[in-house]
């Protein structure tokens, strides 16, 4: 499941279309920070915060994500991710 602003989309279909969907042409994302915690069962919780430049604009958007991965077979999954822009 991702939450993106409020609102959650459950499924990989449904993420890809709200990803794709976003208004804008080119991202570049500056991380500033990533904290991880281990997890029951080998899993993973990642909290990363940094700020996003978004097409032309000169000015950056922060933001804060949390998700979680879990392992399946030699690789891992998004079970859950939580993305939030910080204004103000």
């Amino acid at each position: 499941m991702l939450t993106f602003e409020d609102s959650q989309f459950q499924g990989s279909n449904s993420i890809i279309e709200k990803l794709v969907g976003l208004p804008f042409q080119k991202v570049v994302h500056s991380i500033t920070t990533l904290d991880a915690q281990p997890l029951p069962n080998n899993g993973i919780s990642i909290l990363v915060t940094g700020e996003l430049m978004v097409d032309d604009s000169p000015l950056p958007m922060r933001f804060s994500q949390l998700f979680n991965l879990l392992p399946t077979g030699s690789s891992y999954y998004v079970l859950n991710d939580i993305f939030r822009l910080n204004y103000g």
